[in-house]
C-alpha cells in the first residue's frame, strides 16, 4: 500500500533519530514499503519538497520558537506537501486559548482564570478572588510542563513567587488552575486517537511528591483500562476536532465521574504506541490512508 510512498516524521535537533515510541511507526511504515525518514524540522539541509507526506511527530522544541516553527508550517503547505495534521488545525492548537472554545461548548475544565500577557494581577490577589487555596500555572503556549508549577495560596506572595509570576507573565499569556487532587490519584487519562478513531489509553500518575504525570518528571503508567462510559465522554471531545486530522491525544482528568479536559494534543504529542502492541501498525495505516488533496491551510 505504501510503496514509494515518501514519509517525512518530523523531529527535533535533539531526537534526529526519533523516539524509541516514533520508531515504532517508522518500521511499520517501511515493512509496508514507505520511504519513512526521520527529518529535523528547522534543517534547512532538508527538501521538503521531496516528500508525499510530511507527519508532525517529535518537534518538542516549537513552543520555544512558535513564530518559526508557524513559519516552516507555512512553508511546507507552500511546496503543496500534506502535512499532517494540517496547518490549520497546529497553529489553532499552539495557544491552549482553545480550551476556551470547549468551555463554551460545555465540556467541562478545571476551573482556569486565563491572564492575558503584562496583565498587573498579583497572584495572591487572584487566588483570593476565586477562593482558590491551591493551583497550577503555566504558559498559554508550552509542552511537556514547561514553565509550569504548583503553588499554594501560603506561597503566593513570597519574593520568589512574586518574582517567577511576573517573569512568566512579562514573557506571554497564562492559565491559572485550580488544582485537581485527582490529577494524583486515580490519575491523568490520555485517550490516543489514530486516523479520527479511538486507539487505545493510558493512565499517568505522577511521582510522589509531583504533580507532573510526564516521563521526564517520574511520572509512570498505571495498568488500568478505561471503562465504556469514559470512552464515549472522550469520543464526544475528539468529535468537536474538525476534520480531517491524523492524530490526537487527549489528556484529561475523571472528577466525579465527569472528565475534564486538561489538552487537546494535536502538534507533537507522545502516543504511547508502546503500550498497544497494534497501535504502531494502526498509525501506520492511517499514514498511508490520509488524503492529501483534503490538506488545505
Amino acid at each position: 500500500m505504501g510503496v514509494g510512498l515518501g514519509v517525512a516524521l518530523a523531529t527535533c535537533a535533539a531526537l534526529p533519530q526519533l523516539t524509541e515510541d516514533d520508531r515504532l511507526l517508522q518500521d511499520e511504515l517501511r515493512r509496508a514499503g514507505a520511504e519513512a525518514v526521520a527529518a529535523v524540522w528547522d534543517d534547512p539541509a532538508v527538501d521538503w519538497s521531496g516528500f508525499d507526506r510530511v507527519v508532525v511527530r517529535s518537534c518538542w522544541d516549537y513552543h520555544l520558537r512558535l513564530p518559526e516553527f508557524l513559519s516552516w508550517v507555512d512553508s511546507i503547505e507552500e511546496h503543496g506537501v500534506a502535512l499532517w495534521n494540517p496547518g490549520r488545525l497546529l497553529r489553532a492548537n499552539a495557544h491552549k486559548s482553545y480550551l476556551r472554545e470547549l468551555a463554551a461548548l460545555g465540556f467541562a475544565l478545571v476551573p482556569t482564570a486565563w491572564l492575558s500577557r503584562g496583565s498587573p494581577v498579583a497572584l495572591a490577589d487572584l487566588l483570593d478572588e476565586r477562593g482558590w487555596s491551591d493551583v497550577v500555572v503555566k504558559p498559554a503556549v508550552s509542552a511537556s510542563a514547561f514553565r509550569t508549577w504548583r503553588v499554594s495560596r501560603g506561597e503566593a506572595e513570597s519574593a520568589e513567587t512574586r518574582r517567577a509570576f511576573a517573569e512568566l507573565i512579562a514573557a506571554g499569556d497564562l492559565l491559572v488552575q485550580r488544582f485537581a487532587p485527582e490529577i494524583v490519584r486515580p490519575g491523568e487519562w490520555s485517550f490516543v486517537f489514530l486516523g479520527e478513531r479511538y486507539s487505545h489509553a493510558v493512565l499517568k500518575r505522577p511521582a510522589a511528591g509531583d504533580f507532573r504525570v510526564q516521563h521526564e518528571f517520574g511520572g509512570r503508567i498505571a495498568d488500568e483500562a478505561p471503562s465504556a462510559a469514559l470512552r464515549a465522554q472522550a469520543q464526544r471531545i475528539a468529535d468537536w476536532i474538525p476534520r480531517p486530522w491524523l492524530y490526537a491525544r487527549i489528556d484529561v482528568v475523571e472528577i466525579a465521574g465527569t472528565l475534564h479536559v486538561m489538552e487537546v494534543e494535536l502538534i507533537e504529542p507522545a502516543l504511547f504506541l508502546d503500550c498497544d502492541p497494534a497501535a504502531p501498525r494502526r498509525f501506520a495505516d492511517a499514514v498511508l490512508r490520509a488524503r492529501p488533496l483534503a490538506i488545505t491551510p
